[in-house]
């Protein structure tokens, strides 16, 4: 008796139950190859975020400084990815698959950044404005103040241990990521940061320079300056032609001529003896070195004492 072959149909309702099955079963001979997102990727995005809205208009940064656009992550080649559902079918080969966000997470996203910062700092401003913390208002004022204050130091708290978390996981660079599960991840394998930090390192290095001199200029004494450059710039000897003409501090021609001594520059004697006894550590004011007697031009006698 001949046997009767099956029906067109039954071979194709077939193929397509087994399908699934074989392609499940494919799947899970393949090898995890788990990849570590950039933390330094991650941060960039949100620095790029805050950089790139700065160079708007300022009425626009007015109007829309709490709805800040993310072309951050699109310029570090990162998006963001449901962490539920990659748990749910963990399947994940390279770490770069998964779904991204749901339209509820978005919508939390969205209320949780633009709305809450908007709702928390109006409440901060009228509260200070009303002066909830004075000690003369109403207890339940004074209540919200405290607790609004305890509030926002246990925020400070949670947003401190989850950078740490975030430095040694590298996941959720802040709490509504890690409330909502959103975690940062590479869009494709192959691309590149497409920011060049060359512009911004230089900048940093001048910044950094200025400020250094900033500190230093005030802490500079000229005059210490100039004794420490004088004795390679100038002679010492007596004999050079404007030491003699002109006193150094009159600058005209001494009637009565003096020699600072060692250094033997010649001076008015009114002009040397006057310094000299108004500063006793008087340096001289061509070489800087320090004076410590005076003696007539011209006439051997004995040595004046500065002091």
């Amino acid at each position: 008796m001949a046997s009767i072959p099956p029906p067109q149909d039954e071979w194709i309702d077939t193929y397509q139950k087994l399908l699934p099955h074989w392609q499940s079963l494919a799947l899970s001979h393949q090898t995890i190859i788990p990849i570590s997102i950039s933390r330094v990727n991650q941060f960039d995005a949100g620095r790029l975020d805050i950089e790139m809205s700065a160079m708007l208009k300022e009425q626009l940064v007015k109007v829309f400084s709490l709805m800040k656009p993310t072309p951050g992550n699109a310029l570090m080649n990162l998006r963001y990815r449901d962490e539920r559902a990659v748990e749910t079918r963990a399947k994940v080969r390279t770490g770069l698959e998964g779904p991204g966000l749901t339209n509820a997470q978005k919508i939390w996203y969205c209320i949780a950044t633009v709305g809450g910062q908007y709702l928390w700092a109006r409440l901060q401003s009228f509260s200070a404005f009303r002066r909830w913390g004075d000690s003369e208002q109403r207890p339940l004022a004074r209540r919200a103040w405290i607790l609004i204050q305890r509030i926002e130091a246990l925020y400070k708290a949670a947003s401190f241990g989850n950078l740490l978390i975030f430095l040694y996981t590298g996941r959720y660079r802040n709490l509504i990521e890690r409330a909502l599960r959103a975690r940062l991840v590479y869009g494709t394998p192959n691309m590149n940061r497409a920011v060049s930090f060359e512009y911004m390192n230089r900048q940093l290095v001048w910044n950094e320079f200025s400020e250094m001199l900033l500190l230093l200029l005030p802490l500079l004494n000229s005059s210490t300056v100039k004794g420490l450059f004088g004795p390679f710039s100038k002679d010492k000897s007596s004999s050079s032609e404007e030491d003699v003409t002109t006193c150094p501090i009159c600058q005209a021609s001494p009637t009565t001529p003096f020699l600072a001594l060692p250094c033997q520059h010649r001076y008015c004697y009114y002009c040397l003896r006057t310094r000299c006894a108004a500063s006793p550590s008087f340096r001289c004011s061509r070489c800087n070195e320090p004076v410590i007697a005076m003696q007539r031009h011209g006439v051997i006698n004995p040595k004046i004492s500065s002091q």
